[in-house]
């Protein structure tokens, strides 16, 4: 685990890049599992640090300057929660998102809803918003 972590910071910088790479691979990797049962499953090691690098990320907010980002992390631990079936955590998660941006967040809230009624939604799509509602 701490290997893993500790590819986050190098130099004394943080790897944002490879932040986002774990990220993308956990998600893929909870979206091909195969889920049995109706309680929260139990994420991988791999899965488990890449939610801990997400939350590394958080940790700056209120420092930095990196609203985008923070609603990315956000975006990530609601998905890997939803698809983990721990519809608690991903609910806060997608409040979380909410924000930053109210369209993407509703949306997500949907999503996992969905999700938890086992009617599975497409992720958001930007272009679906009309700007005049905002």
């Amino acid at each position: 685990m701490f290997k893993a972590l500790s590819f986050l910071v190098v130099g004394g910088r943080l790897n944002i890049e490879h932040t986002y790479k774990i990220l993308d691979a956990a998600l893929g990797e909870v979206r091909g599992a195969v889920v049995e049962g109706d309680g929260p499953e139990t994420p991988s090691e791999d899965v488990t640090d890449a939610m801990q690098a997400a939350e590394v990320m958080l940790a700056f907010k209120g420092e930095k300057p990196w609203e985008g980002m923070f609603r990315e992390m956000h975006e990530y631990l609601a998905k890997i929660h939803m698809e983990l079936k721990d519809y608690t955590v991903a609910e806060e998660q997608a409040l979380l998102v909410q924000e930053y941006d109210r369209h993407e967040g509703e949306y997500l809230i949907k999503q996992v809803q969905a999700h938890k009624a086992g009617v599975p939604v497409e992720d958001f799509d930007p272009s679906s918003v009309d700007e005049a509602e905002d």
